[in-house]
């Protein structure tokens, strides 16, 4: 009799240990993908402050995105995303997309 109790216990402690586990890797891949999106959205921040800064200082918003990075500091990490900056006008704010790629071994 005593053995069975045992062994009941021994399966619901496995049982919630492994609940636990599991709990853990979901709440840590959450975590992950909420860091990524923020560093995203810090990005899409800069380059918008960059042009700002380049529109207060010069009269008119820059033409591409590369003079934001040799001009105003603005740095990219384009081995990590890629960062879409559409002109319009000398006084027409550009519009900016970042987009993560996708890393090795994601599917």
């Amino acid at each position: 009799m005593k053995k069975s109790g045992i062994n009941k216990t021994w399966l619901l402690s496995a049982a919630l240990f492994a609940l636990i586990v599991i709990w853990l890797l979901v709440s840590v891949g959450n975590a992950e993908e909420a860091s990524d999106k923020n560093r995203a959205e810090a990005l899409k921040k800069s380059v918008m402050n960059g042009a700002a800064l380049c529109y207060s200082i010069e009269g008119e918003y820059p033409r591409e995105l590369e003079y934001l990075e040799e001009n105003y500091g603005v740095n990219v990490s384009s081995d990590i995303y890629i960062v879409h900056y559409e002109y319009f006008g000398a006084n027409i704010s550009p519009t900016v997309t970042v987009i993560e790629r996708s890393r090795e071994g994601n599917s």
